[in-house]
């Protein structure tokens, strides 16, 4: 089912500004391609029998806030499972709650994530889930460690962290590489002239490339991989080769 690259991946957001966020995170990171979003499961379930191209699926985003309750959630991960039996499903939550977070397990999700701590470590995230067990955030595995097994899960490492990076820099870095705002619009923004957020930018991507010795292919641009780097995990051991060739950007 699952690749290095090209992984398919369909997100079932309920508000529409949160799933253009999560699509644009997604849409960084080379090894994931969003091919499909919708504001249900049933929403889904329509285009994939209107939409042949959508057949082979390989992570389905899940919005946790589309279940009432435990036994809800665990009745939309079956749903999604049932149609899309070699898919594994990822579920988004707002909260860490304990019974959300078991039902979702028992009912054969990949992982449980709070988007608070995942952020904009969303691609990464996924992509460390496809290779762990039952993958959840600190938080969450601080709610499991006194009743579940060790093995039957595993915590998400951390973001990576870059004390290099000062607030002025990491603010122009968000703006103009998370957000995509020129350096004009990040300017207005941040106060200051449209040379100074440009020497923050320029002076972001030597620290970021400083901490990280990954080889990018030529074809990866410099604000791709300043996000990259920036939204990476601390301990991400299962990076592909990127010598390897990559796909197209989604």
């Amino acid at each position: 089912m699952l690749g290095l690259y090209d992984t398919r991946i369909y997100v079932i957001e309920r508000d529409i500004y949160a799933r253009q966020a999560i699509v644009s995170y997604l849409s960084w990171d080379r090894r994931t391609r969003v091919v499909g979003q919708a504001s249900s499961p049933q929403e889904m379930l329509a285009e994939l029998k209107e939409n042949p191209d959508l057949e082979r699926l390989d992570i389905v985003v899940l919005d946790t806030g589309l279940a009432a309750n435990a036994e809800g959630l665990a009745a939309l991960v079956k749903l999604v499972q049932h149609h899309a039996p070699e898919v594994s499903v990822t579920c988004l939550s707002s909260v860490a709650d304990r019974a959300m977070v078991l039902a979702a397990k028992k009912a054969g999700a990949q992982a449980f994530l709070v988007r608070e701590h995942v952020g904009i470590g969303l691609p990464s995230a996924i992509y460390f889930s496809m290779w762990h067990i039952f993958v959840v955030t600190q938080d969450i595995a601080d709610l499991l460690k006194d009743t579940e097994k060790p093995g039957t899960y595993t915590a998400l490492p951390e973001r990576r962290n870059y004390p290099r990076l000062t607030q002025r820099i990491e603010q122009a870095l968000w703006l103009c590489v998370v957000e995509g705002l020129p350096a004009e619009r990040a300017a207005e923004e941040m106060g200051v002239s449209k040379s100074t957020v440009r020497s923050y930018i320029k002076e972001g991507y030597r620290i970021l490339e400083a901490a990280d010795d990954t080889i990018y292919p030529p074809s990866v641009s410099p604000a791709e991989r300043a996000f990259l780097r920036y939204s990476a995990l601390e301990f991400d051991n299962v990076i592909a080769d990127l010598r390897d060739p990559w796909q197209p950007a989604a």
